[in-house]
């Protein structure tokens, strides 16, 4: 709230008290209990009933114990039973009223003249439906005329509670309805957050498929480089085999042509051995 403050300080305290005294007066409509009774059902702190109406009525930014001591007692009668120190529900309205101070002191510090704005006069005339009796009336006369009041104030009473209870309802619908909206807003930013988180997630898959999509294109080149070289190298292991071919191809003929020469070599030693035997003096 601070952060949103611009240079028209006194404004945005007015309406910000204005606001505060108006929920205030709401939870003590929500209750039925009058001013006096609120002071009476505060033992620590003094809550006087005109401290009380200009606080409702937004005159004055109550101080922190004042404010406390008469939330706590309206939460009391509202929730029949007693309210804690520590009831959550007091941390708002201290925090609201620590906002409030600031946006005040802000206010003073600007030079405004800070007050609380006006709101309603619980004072202003009213028709209430009588008319008093004129001067000089009769016992008679006067007992119609308070008879005719009292029913008026019955009258009056019973409308105040038919009022009081469509407050009630109304504003038990306002708080559900709020935290409703307190709710779905939480949601609809574990949402966005969660829509971030993914669409960076998604970020970083297509970068991940980008880098793996060159990964794949260099190992495509490296493949075909290797295909480029078995290639090569099979052509070059064939000429070694057609090679190897002629070269046994000419060695077997050269130990054919040896073991040919070989045989006859011994054929021809077998034939003079032959003769010498026959012919001693063929040796000679």
């Amino acid at each position: 709230m601070e952060a949103q403050i611009d240079g028209s300080t006194e404004e945005a305290y007015r309406t910000e008290l204005t606001a505060f005294a108006r929920e205030l007066k709401d939870l003590q409509l929500a209750c039925e209990i009058t001013y006096r009774e609120v002071g009476r059902r505060s033992p620590s702190v003094v809550l006087s009933a005109s401290g009380v109406s200009q606080t409702l009525r937004g005159k004055r930014l109550p101080s922190r114990d004042f404010l406390l001591a008469l939330v706590r007692v309206l939460y009391e009668v509202q929730d029949g039973q007693q309210v804690g120190h520590d009831d959550p529900r007091l941390r708002k309205w201290e925090e609201r009223r620590k906002r409030l101070s600031l946006l005040r002191d802000r206010a003073r510090q600007s030079g405004a003249r800070v007050s609380g704005p006006d709101t309603f006069d619980e004072s202003a005339a009213m028709d209430r439906g009588f008319v008093p009796p004129p001067d000089g009336a009769t016992l008679l006369e006067l007992e119609s005329a308070k008879s005719d009041l009292r029913g008026i104030l019955n009258n009056l009473h019973e409308h105040e509670q038919r009022v009081r209870g469509e407050f009630r309802q109304v504003l038990d619908e306002q708080t559900r309805v709020a935290a409703e909206l307190s709710r779905l807003t939480a949601l609809l930013e574990r949402e966005r957050d969660g829509k971030e988180k993914l669409e960076r997630k998604v970020e970083s898959l297509k970068r991940q498929r980008a880098e793996l999509g060159r990964q794949l294109d260099d190992l495509r080149a490296r493949f075909a480089e290797i295909d480029a070289d078995r290639v090569a190298l099979l052509k070059e292991e064939s000429a070694l085999n057609d090679r190897r071919a002629v070269v046994n191809f000419d060695w077997a003929r050269y130990e054919e042509f040896l073991r040919q020469r070989a045989d006859a070599e011994v054929i021809r030693l077998r034939d003079e051995l032959a003769r010498t035997r026959t012919d001693p003096d063929s040796t000679g």
